[in-house]
């Protein structure tokens, strides 16, 4: 598994989790926003870095 947090501003939280059943975003409330049945974490996280959202954390 691997859960990556990111932030934008202050409040606005997003966390990419992908496990082996596929890759989901979660909201600041944990609802999931994107779902995709295969890993696509690095694409994911791409796209919401060039969409100005920071890396707050990122493990397994």
């Amino acid at each position: 598994m691997r859960e990556t947090v990111l932030m934008k501003g202050e409040l606005d939280t997003l966390v990419i989790v992908t496990t082996a059943t596929g890759t989901e975003v979660l909201d600041g409330e944990d609802e999931v926003i994107e779902s995709y049945p295969e890993d696509r974490h690095e694409q994911v996280l791409a796209k919401y870095l060039a969409q100005g959202w920071e890396v707050e954390e990122d493990g397994p």
